[in-house]
């Protein structure tokens, strides 16, 4: 059955620098249920700092988030959010986000959202699109937790798809897609690791990650029986993926953290503090 009351709304950005060559949004239109706070120009890691905000209370049936974000001329730009979104619960429908990501020209884009909680009974399906030209970079980062665990809720939810496209240089270089069922099979592997599995998984591409990540032995070194974490790299030479499954939230957070950290070192920057916005 449709629901006819879901929000269709998002955002969309556009980054280029100035003449004097500080980053600054050329475009940006957005829509409920996202708001979009001022940019906040970071001096020491030279990046455009963005904030997107979901005053609602979350995702509802019917409801279709599209974010569409492209940087270019060597802009550096960073996004986040607040806090994490919630996919409520659901008697019918589902609820939809889009997510299109283009870094062009020498630029920079960290795609870094809160977690996406999945609370009981919801039904989600996510699109990720990522195209990266093939001297520019990203660091796209998923952070999934099967429930409101802290209140005891751990995969009740419907059903949860995930799919991920990634080009480099118009080339495919990553096609990732699972889907989550807890009625069946699927989220075993889950499980079977933590009871109550928090995940996160970084997608690192730049030209510096060609043939080599050298924070891998360290983050392979993390895992512990509470933490899970690897490393392996992209088709094509594109660059790395790291995933990490974790059975608290402490353990987990302190990865992030790190993983994040050793990441930016290894593409030679240095990550913008999100607590300065």
């Amino acid at each position: 059955m449709k629901n006819s009351f879901g929000l269709q709304g998002g955002v969309q950005l556009g980054c280029r620098r100035n003449g004097d060559g500080v980053p600054y949004l050329s475009s940006q239109r957005f829509s409920p249920p996202v708001h979009l706070s001022k940019p906040y120009f970071d001096e020491e890691t030279h990046s455009l700092l963005i904030n997107l905000s979901c005053p609602t209370a979350g995702l509802l049936a019917g409801d279709r988030m599209v974010c569409d974000i492209e940087v270019s001329d060597q802009a550096s730009m960073v996004v986040t959010t607040p806090g994490a979104t919630r996919s409520h619960f659901m008697r019918s429908g589902i609820a939809r986000v889009e997510q299109r990501l283009a870094v062009r020209d020498g630029s920079f884009l960290e795609f870094n959202p809160g977690a996406l909680i999945l609370q009981k009974a919801t039904n989600l399906e996510q699109t990720t699109e990522v195209d990266v030209d093939e001297d520019a970079e990203i660091l796209f980062v998923e952070k999934i937790l099967p429930g409101r665990i802290a209140h005891g809720e751990s995969f009740v939810f419907q059903k949860f798809s995930n799919r991920l496209r990634i080009k480099r240089d118009k080339q495919l270089a990553l096609l990732e897609s699972f889907v989550l069922e807890p009625d069946n099979e699927s989220v075993m592997p889950w499980k079977h690791s933590f009871p109550t599995p928090y995940y996160g998984c970084f997608y690192a591409l730049s030209p510096k990650l060609a043939d080599l990540l050298p924070c891998r032995e360290r983050i392979h070194e993390m895992s512990s029986p509470k933490l899970l974490a690897g490393a392996s790299s992209i088709h094509r030479r594109a660059g790395w993926v790291v995933k990490v499954l974790a059975g608290d939230p402490y353990s987990y957070k302190r990865a992030m953290k790190e993983i994040r950290k050793l990441l930016h070192a290894d593409m030679g920057r240095a990550p913008t503090d999100f607590r300065r916005y």
